[in-house]
């Protein structure tokens, strides 16, 4: 048997990427021949060390990002495919075939309100077209107004030409709003040979790249240096790029209309894809939930899986809060709000509401497009006992994890849940590490969460910032309810398992004859 494992963000090294590689273990334990597919030449042994797995009788296969189409090609030497990547529409040509939903965010969610509408209405029109491109990773979400939108690149943005575009011409629209200076811009193809270099100013103009027209799809990069706005805005940018497309190249009605205008192509209502899948796992009940009423599509529940047989708690703890997660400026991917912690950290030791003996640790991965909201978060605790670590290798996060004493997470807060479902925690994967470990847990009454913390059975929800300081302030001053919590939570964290995750896993192979 042959399956491979799926994940477009295998670099980013994240709780999903280990959702997606504990799969992978398990199949390949299960004596499966397993291959980790992605685009990104990553480490298969830096990989499984940064996320505790065994991936040892596991092969790393690395191929130019070429869509969806070419994905779908490779997929049919698989007896199983499985498809950890957020966001994809993958449609698998494997004997089975696996979807695992971390959330269904509507693929139209970072458009404008007009675009949506123009999606909704027309995406039925241009269904089945390929619309020539797909933007890659190294994009910024899209922005700008109604007469013009663009996405900022970063230091290496792919952008994946379909197999359809036969064309050898790419029109686009490049420019920098507020870009200090001019920089210039590399466009190169899949083995870094320069395509050409365009001097790209603040003011938009338009551009057209010349390429060889190519078959079975295309991987190009935008690379240039990169630069921070002004204020609290920590991004760093490269270039703005705005109403690209494929000129050239015969097409009907509808292609032209797809070609002309790809953003189109992104209706949420078109959900075909999943009829290539066996099943849908979802990774928690939230997300199952949001997924029946925005995919109208059952899913089985997949719990990440949570090594809590490497945490145990300290016999004495230190008197300090917790939080871990990486680091994102809100906008950007899934934000953990470490900046507004630190905040509600300060805030209540000026009022002598968190005893002036107790510390605040603020731990979690960082790229380096994110150094500048790190240094935000750290300023911000200047002058208190607030530490911030940035890429703690794993030891350092278990130890603290099993020593402090509170745990706090606020990832969602500030935004509307119903607007935007998905920018809450959609589990909360470092909620039961820390119980695993002896923190009490207060975090957010949102999401995931919920199905995870019981209310003063094994921790604590709150709502507002004044509730999350006053409960801290109770397991800081009350040793006895400090430790009938924590004993509590380490129970609690058991039912998350790897063991617990293993066997969830064996069941949904065995229900939908995933392996036969």
């Amino acid at each position: 048997m042959r399956a491979v494992v799926y994940d477009r963000f295998w670099h980013s090294q994240g709780g999903g990427e280990r959702h997606s590689g504990m799969i992978a273990e398990v199949l390949s334990k299960d004596g499966v021949e397993v291959d980790l597919l992605g685009h990104s030449d990553v480490d298969k042994d830096v990989l499984a060390d940064h996320l505790g797995l065994d991936l040892s009788r596991c092969r790393f296969r690395v191929v130019a990002d070429k869509g969806d189409l070419h994905l779908a090609a490779l997929s049919a030497d698989y007896d199983l495919f499985v498809n950890g990547t957020y966001g994809s529409r993958l449609a698998p040509q494997s004997a089975h075939a696996a979807y695992l939903c971390y959330f269904p965010t509507p693929f139209d969610a970072d458009l404008s309100p007009v675009r949506r509408l123009l999606t909704r209405t027309l995406g039925p029109v241009v269904r089945g077209q390929s619309g020539g491109i797909v933007h890659g990773i190294g994009w910024f979400p899209p922005e700008g107004g109604r007469r013009r939108q663009w996405a900022w690149t970063g230091e290496d943005a792919v952008m994946t030409l379909a197999p359809d575009a036969k064309t050898g011409r790419l029109r686009l629209d490049l420019g920098g709003p507020g870009m200090p200076e001019p920089r210039t811009l590399t466009v190169t193809d899949e083995h870094d040979n320069v395509i050409t270099e365009i001097e790209v100013g603040p003011e938009f103009t338009t551009h057209h790249i010349e390429f060889p027209a190519g078959t079975g799809g295309q991987e190009l990069h935008f690379k240039t240096k990169t630069f921070t706005p002004a204020g609290r805005d920590q991004r760093e940018l490269g270039v703005a790029v705005s109403r690209i497309r494929l000129e050239g190249g015969r097409h009907g009605p509808r292609g032209m209309l797809a070609f002309r205008f790809p953003w189109l192509l992104r209706d949420p209502n078109n959900l075909s894809f999943l009829e290539s899948y066996d099943t849908v796992m979802a990774n928690s009940e939230y997300t199952r939930g949001y997924v029946r009423d925005l995919w109208h599509h059952d899913a089985d529940l997949l719990f990440p899986p949570i090594q809590v047989q490497r945490l145990h708690a300290a016999p004495t703890r230190e008197k300090a809060v917790i939080t871990v997660g990486r680091f994102f400026s809100p906008g950007l991917g899934h934000a953990k709000r470490q900046l507004e912690m630190v905040q509600f950290f300060v805030d209540g030791v000026r009022a002598g509401t968190i005893p002036g003996d107790w510390k605040l640790y603020v731990v979690g991965g960082m790229e380096e497009s994110q150094r500048n909201y790190v240094e935000s978060v750290r300023a911000a605790g200047a002058g208190f006992p607030v530490e911030v670590i940035a890429n703690a290798p794993r030891t350092v996060v278990e130890d603290l994890l099993s020593s402090s004493s509170v745990f706090w997470s606020a990832t969602g807060y500030g935004g509307d849940e119903r607007k935007k479902p998905w920018e809450q925690e959609h589990f909360g994967m470092t909620t039961v590490e820390a119980m695993a470990g002896g923190c009490v847990p207060v975090v957010i009454d949102r999401a995931g969460q919920r199905e995870i913390v019981r209310d003063n059975v094994d921790g604590f929800r709150w709502t507002t910032p004044e509730q999350l300081l006053a409960r801290t302030a109770e397991l800081a001053t009350d040793e006895a309810l400090r430790a009938r919590l924590a004993a509590a939570a380490v129970v609690r964290a058991q039912e998350y398992s790897e063991d617990a995750f293993a066997a969830r896993w064996h069941d949904i192979v065995d229900k939908h004859t995933l392996l036969g």
